[in-house]
């Protein structure tokens, strides 16, 4: 994967507790699109999706797949179709270990992951862009149906 990797740093602060932090240049908002949108996140993930911060609707260029009991994205800027989500703050870079657990992400298998994350730019709503976190599908979508609307509803219509 290129881009900028998650990097955990933990700092001892003047009361001796420590705290991890995010390296200057990695995102600090992550891109969700599916079942990690609040709201429609499993029992087994939803206590850290309450704790990302709404900042709040955006778009990446390229094509969502439904593929069973969840959605997989494939990101192409110079496609036509853009793919629906919110924008989520993330308060502790920890929620990322977390969150890779659950799109089954491993940083050091690329190949043997589900969704791997990456970083990309999210067009606002409401103006203007955002870099994030992005989980895309590492999956052949062959077998997928593409979702036309390009968001993503627990039953399909």
């Amino acid at each position: 994967m290129d881009g900028p990797r998650w990097a955990d740093i933990s700092l001892a602060n003047r009361r001796g507790r420590t705290m991890s932090v995010m390296p200057d240049d990695s995102p600090r908002y992550v891109f969700v699109y599916g079942t990690l949108l609040p709201g429609l996140a499993p029992p087994v993930i939803a206590d850290v999706v309450d704790t990302l911060r709404v900042v709040g609707p955006g778009t990446v260029s390229g094509r969502l797949y439904h593929l069973g009991a969840y959605p997989g994205c494939v990101l192409d800027r110079e496609c036509d179709r853009v793919i629906h989500g919110q924008v989520l703050g993330i308060p502790d870079p920890a929620v990322l270990g977390r969150l890779d657990w659950y799109e089954g992400y491993a940083a050091h298998d690329d190949a043997g992951s589900l969704f791997l994350r990456t970083v990309c730019d999210v067009t606002m709503m409401t103006g203007g862009q955002v870099r994030s976190w992005i989980y895309v599908y590492n999956r052949p979508v062959s077998p997928a149906r593409l979702i036309t609307s390009g968001r993503y509803h627990p039953k399909p219509t």
